[in-house]
């Protein structure tokens, strides 16, 4: 009799015990897309819409306009042939204004909420340094506090879009806005993301090496929203 009352105890236990928890980290976003630009032409020229390689992606350029030389500006599309393993990649050296640069999927939103997060490789020079943009489906635009500044060479940096400060960007200027859009942004709802991409808040140097900041590639990780309309993937 000892022997079925414990062995009724473990039972009772047993069927008391909590499930194993299911931590987020289990449901981490997929990559929602990477881009790698696709050079072609010349050394350097100024960027378009024929710089990127994934056909499903939008450019979307803000601040100084991509022009050529003699009389440079924007960002330009850049692989030089040394080094010989040079990638191909943004350059903010020819920006006379600030600027920024993002992409927007044709057919989905990016839910960016959760355990959303940016990968991408770069390099600046100067007191020069990229920060994450983003486009709100509001039409809000958001520039976040994380920064990569100078760095002898390229180099890959992640970060989870969580633990950012976020500031609205006035589209126009590329400058934080004032007034009554001035401050911390608390909470932003990143549900339902429009364009992503980088921006760099200084003018550039021009072309050499005083002050730029350099992209090869970017992924971003998160989960895709259907576009409601055709209207909205054009």
């Amino acid at each position: 009799m000892r022997y079925v009352v414990l062995i009724g105890i473990a039972c009772c236990a047993s069927g008391q015990q909590r499930p194993t928890p299911d931590p987020p980290e289990n449901h981490r976003p997929p990559l929602f897309f990477r881009e790698a630009w696709k050079h072609s032409g010349t050394p350097e020229h100024p960027i378009s819409q024929d710089s990127v390689a994934s056909p499903n992606l939008e450019l979307k350029l803000y601040g100084d306009p991509p022009r050529p030389d003699p009389e440079f500006g924007g960002i330009w599309d850049n692989k030089r042939p040394q080094p010989l393993d040079d990638p191909a990649h943004t350059f903010t050296g020819t920006c006379r204004r600030p600027c920024g640069l993002t992409l927007r999927d044709r057919e989905n939103y990016a839910d960016l909420s959760g355990l959303g997060k940016i990968q991408w490789r770069v390099k600046a020079e100067g007191f020069h340094q990229l920060r994450p943009l983003l486009k709100l489906a509001d039409g809000t635009y958001l520039v976040g506090d994380h920064a990569d500044g100078y760095s002898l060479d390229w180099h890959i940096v992640e970060f989870s879009l969580a633990d950012l400060r976020w500031r609205r960007l006035d589209p126009e200027k590329v400058v934080t806005m004032t007034g009554a859009q001035a401050g911390w942004v608390v909470n932003p709802d990143l549900s339902k993301v429009d364009e992503i991409g980088f921006v760099d808040l200084m003018p550039g140097s021009g072309h050499g090496n005083g002050g730029w900041t350099d992209l090869a590639w970017m992924e971003v990780y998160g989960r895709p929203v259907p576009r409601a309309t055709n209207k909205e993937s054009r």
